[in-house]
Protein backbone atom coordinates (compact mmCIF):
# COMPACT_ATOMS: atom_id res chain seq x y z
CA UNK A 1 0.00 0.00 0.00
CA UNK A 2 2.81 2.56 1.03
CA UNK A 3 4.14 1.46 -2.25
CA UNK A 4 0.80 2.70 -4.64
CA UNK A 5 0.63 5.54 -2.41
CA UNK A 6 4.03 6.63 -3.67
CA UNK A 7 3.73 5.92 -7.16
CA UNK A 8 0.66 7.96 -6.99
CA UNK A 9 2.45 11.39 -5.59
CA UNK A 10 5.26 10.70 -8.21
CA UNK A 11 2.43 10.64 -10.99
CA UNK A 12 0.54 13.76 -9.61
CA UNK A 13 4.17 15.68 -9.54
CA UNK A 14 3.73 19.15 -11.06
CA UNK A 15 5.79 19.58 -13.93
CA UNK A 16 8.86 21.62 -13.20
CA UNK A 17 8.40 25.24 -14.05
CA UNK A 18 5.56 27.24 -13.88
CA UNK A 19 4.70 25.89 -17.38
CA UNK A 20 2.40 22.46 -17.66
CA UNK A 21 3.93 21.93 -21.03
CA UNK A 22 8.00 22.09 -19.42
CA UNK A 23 9.10 18.43 -19.11
CA UNK A 24 12.54 18.47 -18.28
CA UNK A 25 13.31 15.90 -21.11
CA UNK A 26 11.14 17.68 -23.48
CA UNK A 27 12.08 18.32 -26.49
CA UNK A 28 13.08 21.89 -28.03
CA UNK A 29 10.78 22.69 -30.68
CA UNK A 30 13.35 24.12 -33.93
CA UNK A 31 11.64 25.96 -36.16
CA UNK A 32 12.07 27.50 -39.45
CA UNK A 33 10.31 31.02 -40.48
CA UNK A 34 7.57 30.12 -42.00
CA UNK A 35 7.31 33.00 -43.86
CA UNK A 36 10.85 33.77 -45.35
CA UNK A 37 10.41 36.52 -47.45
CA UNK A 38 8.61 39.01 -44.47
CA UNK A 39 11.27 37.84 -42.00
CA UNK A 40 13.83 38.81 -44.34
CA UNK A 41 12.31 42.00 -44.82
CA UNK A 42 11.75 42.44 -41.18
CA UNK A 43 15.39 41.82 -40.54
CA UNK A 44 16.36 44.64 -43.02
CA UNK A 45 14.09 46.65 -41.26
CA UNK A 46 16.00 46.57 -38.33
CA UNK A 47 19.18 47.12 -39.91
CA UNK A 48 17.69 49.95 -42.28
CA UNK A 49 16.92 51.82 -38.84
CA UNK A 50 20.83 52.27 -38.87
CA UNK A 51 20.90 54.23 -42.40
CA UNK A 52 24.35 55.82 -41.64
CA UNK A 53 25.93 53.00 -40.06
CA UNK A 54 24.65 51.36 -42.74
CA UNK A 55 25.66 53.36 -45.92
CA UNK A 56 28.92 53.97 -44.39
CA UNK A 57 29.50 50.23 -44.08
CA UNK A 58 28.62 49.83 -47.53
CA UNK A 59 30.78 52.68 -49.21
CA UNK A 60 33.56 51.17 -46.85
CA UNK A 61 33.48 47.67 -48.51
CA UNK A 62 33.48 49.42 -52.23
CA UNK A 63 36.65 50.82 -50.98
CA UNK A 64 37.88 48.13 -49.82
CA UNK A 65 37.34 45.82 -52.89
CA UNK A 66 38.66 48.05 -55.35
CA UNK A 67 42.05 48.75 -53.05
CA UNK A 68 42.19 44.81 -53.00
CA UNK A 69 41.58 44.74 -56.60
CA UNK A 70 44.10 46.70 -57.25
CA UNK A 71 46.99 44.97 -55.13
CA UNK A 72 47.79 42.26 -58.11
CA UNK A 73 47.74 44.91 -60.69
CA UNK A 74 50.67 46.95 -59.66
CA UNK A 75 52.48 43.39 -58.77
CA UNK A 76 51.96 42.67 -61.90
CA UNK A 77 53.29 45.91 -63.03
CA UNK A 78 56.13 45.40 -60.71
CA UNK A 79 57.20 42.07 -61.68
CA UNK A 80 57.11 43.42 -65.28
CA UNK A 81 60.25 45.77 -64.53
CA UNK A 82 62.32 42.56 -64.72
CA UNK A 83 62.75 41.28 -68.23
CA UNK A 84 65.78 39.01 -70.19
CA UNK A 85 67.98 40.77 -72.65
CA UNK A 86 71.00 39.41 -74.34
CA UNK A 87 70.63 36.83 -71.86
CA UNK A 88 70.91 39.10 -69.23
CA UNK A 89 68.46 40.01 -66.63
CA UNK A 90 67.61 43.58 -66.82
CA UNK A 91 65.69 44.94 -63.82
CA UNK A 92 63.53 48.55 -64.45
CA UNK A 93 64.92 49.67 -59.93
CA UNK A 94 63.86 52.48 -60.37
CA UNK A 95 60.30 51.32 -61.65
CA UNK A 96 60.05 48.74 -59.45
CA UNK A 97 60.34 50.96 -56.47
CA UNK A 98 57.80 53.45 -57.48
CA UNK A 99 55.36 50.10 -57.78
CA UNK A 100 56.79 48.42 -54.67
CA UNK A 101 55.91 51.81 -52.78
CA UNK A 102 52.46 51.97 -54.36
CA UNK A 103 51.79 48.25 -53.46
CA UNK A 104 53.33 48.97 -49.78
CA UNK A 105 50.45 52.04 -49.68
CA UNK A 106 47.73 49.88 -50.94
CA UNK A 107 48.08 46.82 -48.34
CA UNK A 108 48.21 49.83 -45.56
CA UNK A 109 44.89 51.24 -47.01
CA UNK A 110 43.53 47.87 -47.39
CA UNK A 111 44.13 46.90 -43.78
CA UNK A 112 42.67 50.30 -42.18
CA UNK A 113 39.12 49.91 -44.29
CA UNK A 114 39.42 46.77 -43.26
CA UNK A 115 39.46 47.81 -39.51
CA UNK A 116 36.94 50.41 -40.17
CA UNK A 117 34.52 48.13 -41.74
CA UNK A 118 34.82 46.02 -38.58
CA UNK A 119 34.03 48.15 -36.43
CA UNK A 120 31.34 49.80 -38.66
CA UNK A 121 29.52 46.18 -39.05
CA UNK A 122 29.76 45.99 -35.24
CA UNK A 123 29.21 49.09 -34.76
CA UNK A 124 25.80 48.41 -36.87
CA UNK A 125 25.30 44.66 -35.31
CA UNK A 126 24.97 46.01 -31.71
CA UNK A 127 21.97 48.64 -32.87
CA UNK A 128 20.65 46.36 -34.38
CA UNK A 129 20.69 44.03 -32.13
CA UNK A 130 19.40 46.78 -29.35
CA UNK A 131 16.54 47.69 -30.50
CA UNK A 132 15.41 44.29 -31.57
CA UNK A 133 15.72 42.96 -27.73
CA UNK A 134 14.09 46.24 -26.89
CA UNK A 135 10.92 45.44 -28.99
CA UNK A 136 11.32 41.57 -27.39
CA UNK A 137 10.98 42.87 -23.76
CA UNK A 138 8.30 45.30 -24.48
CA UNK A 139 6.50 42.96 -26.69
CA UNK A 140 6.66 40.01 -23.51
CA UNK A 141 5.68 42.62 -21.14
CA UNK A 142 2.40 42.43 -22.89
CA UNK A 143 1.97 39.10 -23.55
CA UNK A 144 -0.79 37.19 -21.39
CA UNK A 145 -0.28 35.18 -18.90
CA UNK A 146 -0.74 32.05 -20.50
CA UNK A 147 1.60 32.11 -22.75
CA UNK A 148 4.42 31.68 -19.81
CA UNK A 149 2.21 29.33 -18.70
CA UNK A 150 2.42 27.38 -21.75
CA UNK A 151 6.01 27.81 -22.99
CA UNK A 152 9.28 26.98 -21.14
CA UNK A 153 10.66 29.79 -19.06
CA UNK A 154 14.38 28.02 -20.76
CA UNK A 155 13.10 28.71 -24.75
CA UNK A 156 12.24 32.09 -24.19
CA UNK A 157 15.29 33.06 -22.51
CA UNK A 158 17.18 30.77 -25.39
CA UNK A 159 14.98 32.59 -28.09
CA UNK A 160 16.03 36.19 -26.12
CA UNK A 161 19.66 35.13 -25.71
CA UNK A 162 21.05 32.56 -28.41
CA UNK A 163 18.49 33.07 -30.92
CA UNK A 164 19.09 37.10 -30.93
CA UNK A 165 22.77 36.07 -30.23
CA UNK A 166 23.28 34.61 -33.79
CA UNK A 167 21.52 37.54 -35.43
CA UNK A 168 24.08 39.88 -34.28
CA UNK A 169 26.97 37.20 -35.28
CA UNK A 170 24.89 37.34 -38.74
CA UNK A 171 25.18 40.71 -39.11
CA UNK A 172 28.85 41.51 -37.54
CA UNK A 173 30.49 38.80 -39.08
CA UNK A 174 28.66 36.77 -41.87
CA UNK A 175 26.59 39.01 -43.95
CA UNK A 176 29.57 41.36 -43.97
CA UNK A 177 31.96 38.73 -45.55
CA UNK A 178 29.15 37.69 -47.81
CA UNK A 179 28.67 40.88 -49.40
CA UNK A 180 32.44 41.37 -49.65
CA UNK A 181 32.68 38.37 -51.26
CA UNK A 182 30.09 39.07 -53.90
CA UNK A 183 32.04 42.34 -54.32
CA UNK A 184 35.28 40.92 -54.69
CA UNK A 185 34.05 37.78 -56.78
CA UNK A 186 32.44 41.01 -59.49
CA UNK A 187 35.35 42.93 -59.82
CA UNK A 188 37.86 39.78 -59.95
CA UNK A 189 35.93 39.21 -63.02
CA UNK A 190 35.90 42.26 -64.45
CA UNK A 191 39.61 42.12 -64.28
CA UNK A 192 39.59 38.59 -65.82
CA UNK A 193 37.49 39.10 -68.53
CA UNK A 194 39.91 42.16 -68.94
CA UNK A 195 43.02 40.38 -69.26
CA UNK A 196 41.69 36.83 -70.57
CA UNK A 197 38.52 36.18 -71.62
CA UNK A 198 39.12 32.47 -72.46
CA UNK A 199 40.51 31.57 -69.41
CA UNK A 200 37.75 33.68 -67.63
CA UNK A 201 35.16 31.43 -69.65
CA UNK A 202 37.52 28.02 -68.05
CA UNK A 203 37.36 29.41 -64.72
CA UNK A 204 33.32 30.32 -65.18
CA UNK A 205 33.19 26.65 -65.96
CA UNK A 206 34.27 25.30 -62.82
CA UNK A 207 31.66 27.69 -60.26
CA UNK A 208 28.38 25.44 -61.19
CA UNK A 209 30.39 22.46 -59.73
CA UNK A 210 31.86 24.77 -56.77
CA UNK A 211 28.12 25.74 -55.95
CA UNK A 212 27.03 22.02 -56.20
CA UNK A 213 29.43 20.77 -53.53
CA UNK A 214 29.00 24.05 -51.10
CA UNK A 215 25.26 23.60 -51.42
CA UNK A 216 25.45 19.53 -50.56
CA UNK A 217 27.87 20.34 -47.32
CA UNK A 218 25.80 23.27 -46.58
CA UNK A 219 22.90 20.90 -46.18
CA UNK A 220 24.97 18.43 -44.52
CA UNK A 221 26.37 20.04 -41.79
CA UNK A 222 23.15 22.53 -41.38
CA UNK A 223 21.52 19.56 -38.88
CA UNK A 224 24.48 19.61 -37.23
CA UNK A 225 24.00 23.64 -36.21
CA UNK A 226 20.70 23.12 -35.65
CA UNK A 227 20.83 19.84 -33.32
CA UNK A 228 23.73 22.49 -31.44
CA UNK A 229 21.22 25.01 -30.94
CA UNK A 230 18.42 22.62 -30.15
CA UNK A 231 20.51 20.70 -27.42
CA UNK A 232 21.65 24.60 -26.19
CA UNK A 233 18.01 25.48 -25.70
CA UNK A 234 17.58 22.71 -23.63
CA UNK A 235 20.26 22.84 -21.67
CA UNK A 236 19.36 26.78 -20.87
CA UNK A 237 15.84 25.49 -19.89
CA UNK A 238 17.43 22.38 -18.37
CA UNK A 239 19.59 24.80 -15.89
CA UNK A 240 16.99 27.61 -15.55
CA UNK A 241 14.17 24.92 -13.95
CA UNK A 242 16.39 23.27 -11.73
CA UNK A 243 17.90 26.65 -10.43
CA UNK A 244 14.44 27.73 -9.63
CA UNK A 245 12.23 24.80 -8.96
CA UNK A 246 15.06 22.90 -6.83
CA UNK A 247 13.11 23.21 -3.98
CA UNK A 248 9.96 21.23 -5.65
CA UNK A 249 13.27 18.81 -7.23
CA UNK A 250 14.69 18.19 -3.46
CA UNK A 251 10.65 17.73 -2.09
CA UNK A 252 10.24 14.80 -4.17
CA UNK A 253 13.72 13.60 -4.75
CA UNK A 254 14.78 14.05 -8.19
CA UNK A 255 18.10 15.27 -7.27
CA UNK A 256 19.90 12.39 -9.49
CA UNK A 257 17.22 12.63 -12.19
CA UNK A 258 18.00 16.55 -12.27
CA UNK A 259 21.82 15.53 -12.31
CA UNK A 260 21.57 12.47 -15.17
CA UNK A 261 19.26 14.86 -17.74
CA UNK A 262 21.43 17.89 -17.54
CA UNK A 263 24.81 15.39 -17.91
CA UNK A 264 22.92 14.08 -20.91
CA UNK A 265 22.03 17.11 -21.86
CA UNK A 266 25.36 18.06 -22.03
CA UNK A 267 26.73 15.50 -23.60
CA UNK A 268 24.64 15.94 -26.56
CA UNK A 269 25.65 19.05 -26.72
CA UNK A 270 28.92 18.46 -26.35
CA UNK A 271 28.88 16.25 -29.37
CA UNK A 272 26.80 18.26 -31.17
CA UNK A 273 28.89 21.35 -31.09
CA UNK A 274 31.89 19.18 -32.03
CA UNK A 275 30.48 17.73 -35.30
CA UNK A 276 29.50 21.29 -36.20
CA UNK A 277 32.28 22.80 -35.73
CA UNK A 278 34.44 19.88 -37.53
CA UNK A 279 32.06 20.48 -40.82
CA UNK A 280 31.76 23.62 -40.38
CA UNK A 281 35.99 24.59 -40.96
CA UNK A 282 35.10 22.52 -44.60
CA UNK A 283 33.10 26.11 -45.34
CA UNK A 284 35.06 28.41 -43.85
CA UNK A 285 35.07 31.39 -43.62
CA UNK A 286 31.26 31.88 -44.03
CA UNK A 287 30.24 28.44 -42.30
CA UNK A 288 28.08 30.45 -40.07
CA UNK A 289 25.05 31.37 -42.93
CA UNK A 290 24.44 27.39 -42.71
CA UNK A 291 23.40 27.77 -39.07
Amino acid sequence: MPENNTKTELSQMPRIGRGGAGQMNSRVNVQKPKHMKQTIGRLLQYIGKSKFILFGLIAMMLLTTGVEIAGPLFQQKAIDTISFSDGHLVVDLAQMRVYLVIMLCIFVLSAAMTYIQGVLSAKLSKQTVYVMRKDLFETISRLPISYTDTHRHGDIMSRMTNDVENISNSISQSVTSLCSAVLTLIGALCMMLYYNPLMTLIALVTIPVTIAVSTSLAKFMRKYFVEQQKFLGQLNGTVEEMVTEYRTVVAYGKEQEAVETFAKTADGLRTASIRARVWGSVMEPHHELFR
